[in-house]
């Protein structure tokens, strides 16, 4: 009953991340239509490759929006089934095991959904990285990647490393007993091991709330953009300014204690 609690919180992270994606290509768009158009003093060789990208880019959108939206599929799809069946069916009628089958046929999906939507957020940052304008995208790009890998992808890899390890002969299991860590991991119950990636997500959020403060910082211009520029309206924008200006000493102790 405690893992709705993880596939509800899927849903959520699947949602974030369908926002991320749809931002990040929006304001790429608008980069690029920016270099095209020589608005950031780019030499004529960088406008030329920007104009070919912008034509690409509708093809870019619909391959990252693919892995995506798969993503969210799976992670819709689990929640609400386990939802269905444990308000409206008795899953103790036929044991639990029918049940924990089908959502077994979740997890199998949703560890190579996660997998596409890493692959497909890795390539459009990889790629494109140096044609964001007002948009630093490496630390954003992290702490996405993090956050991807906790619905399934982590939880994924070490069932995969658990059932590898039960198809070794008997000398390599004495070994890997006797590995520090790893020997714990490999020995847990599916309550150990819930108690144990608990544990290991919150250690893991603290990191992504660290990265974020210094990824999605309120001196970049991207956050005055206009939807009309977003969306290819020729009109353009009288001020551009940042919320916070780079110049400006911010004490964040004097923030935080008044």
């Amino acid at each position: 009953m405690p893992l709705i609690s993880y596939h509800v919180a899927d849903v959520y992270e699947a949602w974030a991340l369908f926002q991320f994606v749809k931002l990040t290509l929006d304001i790429l768009r608008s980069s690029l239509k920016k270099i095209s158009e020589g608005d950031t003093g780019a030499d004529a060789e960088r406008r030329e490759v920007a104009r070919g990208l912008l034509v690409a880019h509708k093809a870019l959108d619909s391959i990252t929006y693919t892995g995506v939206v798969m993503f969210l599929v799976v992670c819709v799809g689990q929640a609400g089934w386990a939802l269905y069946r444990l308000t409206f069916t008795d899953p103790t009628l036929n044991g639990w095991e029918s049940y924990n089958n089908q959502l077994s046929l979740f997890k199998a999906a949703g560890f190579i959904a996660s997998a596409a939507a890493i692959y497909n957020v890795h390539i459009v940052e990889s790629e494109f990285h140096c044609f964001f304008v007002g948009y630093s995208p490496l630390l954003k790009f992290v702490t996405v990647k993090i956050l991807l890998s906790l619905a399934f992808f982590q939880a994924g890899a070490f069932y995969a490393i658990q059932t590898f390890n039960k198809t070794l002969p008997n000398v390599l299991q004495d070994v890997s007993k006797r590995i520090p860590f790893v020997a714990d991991i490999l020995q847990f119950n599916d309550s150990q091991f819930y108690l144990f990636y608990s544990s290991l997500i919150l250690y893991e959020c603290v990191l992504g709330v660290l990265l974020h403060w210094f990824a999605w910082s309120s001196s970049e211009s991207f956050y005055l953009e206009h939807n009309d520029v977003i969306e290819g309206d020729e009109e353009a924008i009288a001020e551009k300014t940042p919320l916070v200006d780079k110049t400006e000493k911010t004490s964040y102790s004097s923030w935080l204690f008044g």
